[in-house]
């Protein structure tokens, strides 16, 4: 087989499917997609929805709830108790395949009857405003990932202990307003380090305590712009900073995003990365165009694989023993499933959405421990084989057509076996997902891409005390702070889901007291959208090393460098855009200054 071109059916970009692509697809018995790997990617996120909580009644045992669907949303919504109870069940919605009308648009309909679960918790304890989380204790507002414990406004981590405002970071303890940070403690402002303790404001070091402003030390101590100091110097120094006031730490933010510009980084943040392209990746072997992945082995274009992932494709929040997986967002223990939502420990499903530890299933929604079904209805297995066959090739000559978006020839959009969810069956707009983080627009983009979009609510919030007006010293804050309510600086006018108003709840004030800390002045939605701005966008582009031989842009090398005085010939694949205003080193150029 030879490798294929072909033109996305969205944006109407060329992507190529390789032989190794091709191989795969015939291994599900699937064709190859129509969407190119970026639109694929966003239109799973799409039917992720994180942050965007509401209050609505249970519709099964009428309590209040916490829950991703808006209470306006045509969806029946149970509370995770009465969801996961023996009241209900998911079979008894089961209907007979209809082979006049398209699949996608009977599987729609099955999902409006269904019910759905009001937040995606498990194992869970006095965590009760989560959501997407597993192995959680006393945590408030977390979102993805899994085993926290006396956590809050934390994202995408793993293995977390009295951390608060954190994204992407693994087995820490006490750390704060930070990105990707793996075994650390009380670290504050920091992002991709490692083993480090005691700090603030750090960039790609390792080993490192008691350092403030610094990037790329390793094995230092008592550091600040990278310069040396005595243990009593470094004290001084670091009180007149005033890290514990607002306007110590927003000066210091300001002169450590200049400072860390003039040191070069790592084309991406990899390790252990054989044959593999994508950034954040450890411990992995040929993934291909992956971000933020550890130990596994031939992927592709996959977000957010947190463990052991293998021979899977384009999957987002999966792992932990997925294998031949293609098109899933969320899902664990997983292998020949295909196209789904939220689908754990089970085999042999297509087209399947919150499906547990079943088999053989096609167009099923809710089921748990059940095999041989298609639209919620039990079959025999002849019987199941033989129809699934049938809706395959239906399915081939009777795609859905979608009127929204930008269909080639602007004729519609056509869903077929092979593809994905259509984005307007989404539960979700666009906005209340995920998509929103990685792949940010407005509401005049959403307009014009066909996919929906859900206009801010007028809030009741009256703040207490306007965020010029929030104490700007740790030590100054009163216990009665909880019982306020604080405005945002961003005041509801940004384009990332700001609340407007936000509290300050006594775990949060007891942990910055605890961290000499000064209260936030954005909300919680805020904030993450300011740690996420730290990272890279989730896109490749062609650039050549920034090593010119004795440095670059004003860099100086501290090392002879392996093409000496030459310019360094390397070429690579980086989320740094081109017009990036950092220093962007290959890896051998990077270990020889830096490790």
């Amino acid at each position: 087989m030879n490798s294929e071109a072909r033109t996305c059916q969205n944006c109407h970009a060329q992507f190529a499917v390789d032989t190794e692509d091709q191989a795969f697809y015939a291994r599900l018995q699937v064709p190859a997609p129509t969407f190119c790997p970026r639109c694929r990617m966003v239109r799973r996120q799409m039917f992720r929805n994180e942050r965007a909580l509401y209050k609505r009644p249970c519709d099964l045992c009428k309590k209040s709830v916490v829950s991703m669907y808006a209470p306006d949303a045509p969806y029946t919504v149970y509370c995770v108790e009465c969801y996961q109870s023996d009241k209900w069940d998911p079979l008894g919605y089961g209907r007979e395949y209809d082979f006049s009308r398209p699949f996608f648009e009977q599987f729609s309909e099955l999902m409006r009857a269904v019910p759905r679960r009001a937040l995606y918790i498990d194992f869970a304890s006095a965590s009760d405003y989560t959501n997407w989380g597993v192995n959680l204790k006393n945590c408030y507002l977390v979102f993805g990932g899994h085993h926290y414990e006396d956590c809050s406004y934390a994202s995408q981590s793993i293995y977390l202990t009295d951390c608060a405002d954190v994204d992407f970071c693994q087995r820490s303890e006490s750390c704060y307003g930070s990105v990707h940070l793996r075994r650390c403690s009380r670290v504050r402002m920091s992002a991709f380090s490692e083993d480090c303790s005691d700090s603030w404001f750090l960039y790609g070091c390792r080993n490192c305590q008691n350092c403030v402003g610094c990037t790329n030390l390793r094995n230092a101590s008592h550091c600040i712009w990278n310069e040396q100091y005595t243990k009593e110097e470094y004290e001084k120094k670091l009180n007149e900073c005033a890290l514990d006031t607002a306007e110590g730490v927003a000066a210091m933010r300001e002169k450590f995003s200049a400072h860390t510009l003039k040191f070069p980084r790592k084309f991406a943040w990899v390790r252990n990365a054989a044959g593999s392209t994508g950034d954040d990746l450890d411990n992995v072997k040929n993934c291909k165009g992956c971000f933020t992945a550890s130990e596994a082995e031939n992927c592709r274009y996959s977000f957010f694989i947190p463990t052991q992932a293998k021979d899977s494709y384009d999957i987002d929040h999966v792992g932990m023993g997925a294998q031949l997986t293609l098109e899933l967002v969320s899902g664990f223990g997983t292998e020949r499933v295909a196209f789904g939502s939220r689908v754990y420990y089970t085999h042999d499903a297509y087209y399947c959405d919150d499906c547990y530890n079943s088999s053989n299933l096609f167009g099923c929604i809710g089921l748990k421990k059940k095999e041989y079904c298609i639209l919620n209805k039990q079959y025999a297995k002849d019987e199941y084989e033989k129809m699934r066959m049938k809706i395959v090739e239906q399915m081939k000559t009777m795609p859905y057509i979608s009127n929204k978006g930008r269909g080639t020839g602007n004729k519609g959009i056509l869903y077929g076996l092979g593809e994905f969810f259509p984005p307007e069956i989404s539960p979700f707009t666009y906005n209340e997902t995920v998509a929103q983080e990685y792949f940010s627009i407005t509401k005049a983009d959403a307009m014009g891409k066909g996919v929906q979009w859900k206009d801010t609510e007028k809030r009741q919030y009256v703040p207490t005390i306007a965020a010029q007006d929030i104490p700007a010293r740790i030590g100054d804050v009163q216990d009665s702070i909880t019982n306020e309510i604080l405005e945002c600086a961003h005041k509801g006018e940004c384009n990332e889901q700001c609340t407007s108003a936000f509290r300050i709840i006594p775990q949060e004030l007891q942990f910055l007291r605890k961290l000499g800390i000064p209260l936030p002045r954005l909300c919680p939605n805020c904030r993450h959208y300011m740690r996420l701005a730290q990272r890279n966008p989730v896109a490749l582009f062609h650039r050549r090393c920034g090593c010119e031989g004795v440095g670059a842009k004003g860099y100086k090398n501290t090392a002879t460098h392996f093409h000496e005085g030459a310019p360094c010939p390397n070429e690579f694949e980086t989320t740094y855009v081109p017009d990036s205003p950092y220093i962007v080193y290959c890896e051998q150029c990077y270990q020889t200054e830096v490790a």
